[in-house]
């Protein structure tokens, strides 16, 4: 993943002076219009196929590893229901379609806040799962969590209802501006939780 990354930077680079950016598009858009742009200008005109080949096929696995893994849970729920799984799965496959038929901005608009939710969660507890147990227990799981969850609410409400008021109000957290608030609190909760299970522990 490094390498392409870098690619894709260094091709940018590139090409940068050669491709026209439509000011009149929003960020998203601008983005997707510029990596069409780099393909069809390094590739020519089976640029554009080939890229919209890898996309179809980076879309594709990514999608069955989505449905294959929320099928799984609900089924771990509903007893290894293997009825369940069928039934999200199919489930996730029409709504999967159902968003695929909107346009490129309005998967965007639909997808963030999900994203806003899920990334700060998931990246926590793939951290905290990486580090010893000693420091990475069920009180500190439970409370790192829960603020980074808390954390990132502002994230969230500012993209669906965007509000000069909140903006005021969580300009004061740091990284906020990034969509990164929620990264300071949780890494003092962190702290803060180890300390006091430590003294707890020592009394």
């Amino acid at each position: 993943m490094f390498i392409i990354y870098v690619g894709l930077i260094a091709t940018g680079a590139f090409f940068s002076s050669e491709i026209n950016i439509d000011a009149t598009l929003s960020n998203d858009m601008q983005r997707a219009n510029l990596l069409r742009n780099i393909s069809i200008t390094a590739l020519g005109n089976l640029g554009n196929s080939i890229l919209s080949v890898l996309i179809a096929l980076a879309c594709f696995t990514t999608a069955v590893g989505i449905v294959a893994g929320t099928s799984d849970y609900f089924k771990g729920l509903f007893k290894n229901s293997q009825q369940a799984y069928v039934i999200t799965a199919i489930f996730s496959c029409v709504f999967g379609v159902v968003v695929g038929q909107l346009n490129f901005n309005a998967i965007v608009v639909i997808a963030i806040p999900f994203l806003l939710f899920v990334y700060p969660i998931t990246i926590v507890l793939i951290l905290l799962n990486s580090i010893p147990e000693r420091f990475a227990s069920a009180m500190v799981f439970r409370y790192v969590v829960l603020v980074t969850f808390v954390f990132s609410i502002p994230d969230i409400v500012g993209f669906v209802w965007p509000s000069e008021t909140l903006k005021s109000i969580v300009k004061f957290i740091p990284l906020s501006a990034h969509s990164f608030g929620w990264v300071l609190p949780a890494f003092v909760v962190f702290i803060l939780v180890n300390i006091v299970s430590k003294n707890k522990a020592t009394v």
